[in-house]
């Protein structure tokens, strides 16, 4: 089911019902002289109940104040596209006067954002960053942290020794890559190639002592309904290579998969967000069945059928022992959703979060405890700009939904901030508290005027009493990242910041590393 709204989802799209209606209006006819104008119809006062109603069919209804006022009559015309294919037994309102309720409530424009005054953070950084393996420009779309150890090293201690190595996915040649910084010469290589990679797992899925990798495979880098996406498992070799074995093909775009024994059967299960575009995309749960890896065998179960999925990360949320997970569902939903594992593959909902309008633009979540309580909250970004009208939304940001126990999360504001993609917290300042790194996206062929606006492009959030921020902007302008991550890469016990490189033109490297100096 695609739902009667305008919004869209990672990247959106104009109706091509509303473009065919948008000509045949106005290819007038040259034989006939053009009709006085004439006085609008006045507006029926329960016009406003009907919108009310009609959009909260499948989402919460849109306020006037989500778009600017000559941006409304194209989202309605889009809206009406989307319910004339959804077929839904619904007698909408007059187009007319829907475009009308809305022009005469919305602001001309939307209000600018304040510009961040210049402010010291107490450490210091230098920038660092290795040339990629031959190729095209970097899209990264996923960079984490990790240690791999070599085959056969299981024992936690020895793992910690490892040295941390970034993983990074390119879209653009569809490359899984990896980098030692602390190496005597540094040097990106090439793990395994995937279509279009958007997240990797890292994880030893067969249990057989040697690290392997789960990706989730979009399958397509422009948004499509077609049934592109998959899930690869790169099975680790004993000679240190991956082989590449797919577990899931023929669904959406995959956005994100992670493992966990959701059945209790000593066997990772594998939990699924299918992102889709409008009609494609759920969440799903593989069973683990197999019982030969020679032949993995995993049965598919939908936990939820909406579209638009970006993150799935797994934790014990209510603390009995089973593992959860905590969904973002993006789209017209704008959700933060917690699927409580109930046992035998039952999982319960309960929403966390629901954002105000469906425009919010959920861009991703990072489950963290992120004041320090002991208690595991939800970090969360709203910033999406890939979809038209590619508008300066003061309504994007960074914020946290705090763990207030017995599954209740208070929602908590720490920053508006143009197209915010992604945040981490980590103890950046050295102290006790994380702190939250946050970078933007607002790539300069949708955003021509950002060298004149000096967005923020990647922001510390300095935590300096439980749940309270001071904000120190680190770059401006050049916002070109969709992910980023925090970790000791040179074991100096400071935390660094690594940067993804999306499509940047002023740089061919595929992160920079902010490299912490200390005080």
């Amino acid at each position: 089911m695609t739902a009667p709204c305008g919004r869209t989802g990672l990247c959106g799209a104009g109706s091509l019902l509303a473009v065919i209606a948008a000509v045949a209006v106005g290819a007038g006819c040259a034989r006939h002289a053009e009709p006085a104008p004439t006085q609008p119809e006045p507006v029926p006062e329960d016009v406003e109940a009907q919108v009310h109603t009609f959009c909260s069919a499948c989402h919460p209804y849109p306020a006037p104040d989500t778009f600017p006022r000559a941006h409304w009559r194209t989202e309605v015309d889009r809206a009406f596209g989307f319910f004339e294919a959804s077929k839904l037994p619904l007698k909408p309102p007059q187009r007319e006067q829907v475009v009308r309720h809305y022009e005469d409530r919305a602001p001309a424009d939307y209000p600018a954002l304040p510009v961040t005054p210049p402010s010291d953070p107490g450490v210091r950084f230098e920038r660092v960053s290795y040339p990629p393996p031959p190729g095209p420009r970097v899209w990264i779309s996923h960079v984490q942290a990790v240690r791999l150890p070599p085959p056969g090293v299981t024992d936690p201690a020895a793992v910690a020794r490892e040295p941390v190595t970034l993983i990074a996915c390119d879209m653009s040649e569809g490359r899984i890559l990896a980098l030692r910084p602390a190496d005597p010469a540094p040097a990106w290589k090439v793990l395994a190639k995937a279509r279009n990679p958007a997240h990797i797992e890292v994880v030893d899925l067969d249990r057989d002592g040697i690290t392997d990798l789960l990706v989730a495979d979009l399958g397509s880098f422009l948004p499509t309904d077609r049934v592109l996406g998959s899930v690869i498992w790169l099975r680790g070799k004993p000679d240190g290579t991956f082989e590449s074995v797919p577990l899931l093909s023929f669904v959406g775009r995959v956005a994100d998969v992670r493992a966990a024994d959701f059945y209790g059967r000593g066997k990772l299960d594998l939990v699924v967000g299918v992102f889709g575009l409008y009609e494609a995309g759920e969440i799903l749960l593989l069973e683990n069945q197999t019982t030969d890896w020679a032949k993995p065998q995993f049965a598919r179960h939908v936990l939820d059928p909406r579209h638009g999925t970006i993150h799935v990360p797994v934790t014990d949320l209510n603390g009995d022992g089973k593992p959860d997970f905590v969904a973002l569902i993006s789209q017209e939903h704008e959700t933060v959703v917690a699927f409580l594992n109930e046992g035998g593959g039952a999982f319960r909902k309960k929403a966390l979060y629901s954002a105000p309008h469906p425009g919010w633009g959920s861009s991703g979540i990072e489950l963290t405890d992120v004041n320090g309580d002991g208690r595991t909250d939800v970090l969360y970004t709203n910033g999406d700009t890939l979809d038209a009208p590619h508008l300066w939304k003061p309504f994007h940001g960074v914020q946290w939904l705090e763990n207030k126990g017995d599954l209740n999360f208070e929602h908590h504001r720490i920053a508006d901030m143009y197209g915010a993609h992604r945040a981490v917290a980590a103890p950046i300042t050295g102290k006790p508290l994380p702190d939250v790194l946050a970078v933007s996206f607002l790539p300069s062929v949708k955003f021509p005027d950002r060298d004149s606006r000096r967005p923020d492009a990647i922001t510390l959030f300095e935590q300096v009493s439980p749940g309270q921020f001071r904000r120190h902007c680190l770059t401006v302008g050049s916002c070109d990242a969709v992910t980023c991550c925090a970790a000791d890469l040179y074991g100096t016990g400071r935390t660094d910041l690594v940067i993804g490189n999306f499509g940047a033109p002023s740089t061919d490297a595929p992160v920079t590393i902010w490299k912490n100096l200390g005080k």
